[in-house]
């Protein structure tokens, strides 16, 4: 995706006239600083009559309302904590809000409590910008005191009261969202080997590894349904089988799946919902949900996708 340069912005106006979809990074570094960046945004998207979501700690929430004033009640609120529970499930309720009818206005601020959890949101925000493209939405993406990392996923920030291009910024085709490769299974892994007649006995191994490891039921039939979509995608566009390793590290079980296959050519696998019309392209986007988290590598020439449930 080409950056097109456009003339910088006044907020209050609508911010990137030029393509529906603006992901605009916001830094702030204190309470006075958040509510001088933020509220002239929403109180825009307002006049503009736009779909307006803003999420936040309670503090800043409890800054904006008072601010708002009778307003308020035209803003869907959201606490941070809760919102962004789980990096995928953030991402698809993103999705779900910007492609209601009619223009939206986001204001968000991540928080995040595991380090893990943090740099899958970092690829997420690269991500964003192909997902959400061609969607009447601005995403306004609000961090305290952030790293250059941050604008190299935001094409455009916010300086003062003005929208500007954001130099650092690099499309994420051209980003390096590779991760080192696995380690091979343990020794005391246990494996089974599937094919298309052997899916059935596949999700069988699946749910008596995950009840055996203490995992609530509910959460049991999450990896279950996960393992067999990846088991499927590798028996239907793969070498027509593979294999299911699971085993307990720290406080997660894993269930990785292989197959002899070059490698998942799907661009940002699992990360771009599929389009609702779409009957395929729905396997790696629904893992992703129902797993806390999944790693896809080619090692050697076989695909290999790693499930991981917290214990």
């Amino acid at each position: 995706m080409e950056l097109v340069t456009f003339v910088p912005v006044q907020v209050e106006r609508a911010p990137l006239v030029s393509e529906p979809f603006a992901h605009v990074a916001v830094a702030y570094g204190s309470p006075e600083e958040y509510l001088k960046s933020v509220l002239p945004c929403l109180l825009g998207g307002l006049r503009r009559d736009e779909r307006t979501l803003l999420i936040g700690p309670g503090e800043h929430l409890d800054l904006v309302r008072t601010a708002l004033g009778d307003d308020d009640a035209r803003v869907e609120t959201h606490l941070s904590q809760d919102w962004y529970g789980h990096p995928a499930r953030a991402m698809a309720a993103f999705h779900e809000f910007a492609r209601r009818p009619g223009p939206a206005l986001i204001v968000a601020e991540p928080v995040w409590e595991s380090p893990a959890d943090a740099a899958e949101w970092a690829r997420i925000e690269a991500v964003v910008n192909v997902a959400f493209a061609g969607i009447r939405c601005t995403v306004m993406c609000v961090y305290r005191d952030p790293a250059e990392e941050t604008f190299r996923s935001h094409p455009w920030y916010l300086d003062g009261d003005v929208i500007k291009p954001s130099g650092p910024y690099v499309p994420p085709e051209r980003l390096d969202l590779r991760q080192p490769p696995f380690e091979g299974a343990p020794p005391y892994a246990r494996e089974l080997d599937f094919d298309l007649p052997g899916i059935r006995l596949m999700r069988s191994f699946v749910r008596e590894q995950a009840r055996s490891a203490g995992m609530a039921e509910d959460e049991v039939t999450s990896l279950v349904l996960a393992a067999a979509e990846i088991a499927a995608n590798a028996v239907e566009h793969g070498a027509g089988h593979g294999r299911v390793a699971m085993w307990r590290a720290g406080g997660e079980l894993v269930c990785e799946i292989t197959n002899p296959d070059p490698g998942i050519e799907v661009p940002f696998p699992g990360y771009i919902p599929p389009e609702p019309e779409s009957l395929r392209g729905y396997g790696l986007w629904i893992s992703r949900q129902l797993c806390d988290r999944m790693e896809v590598r080619t090692v050697d020439g076989t695909s290999c996708v790693r499930l991981h449930m917290t214990l």
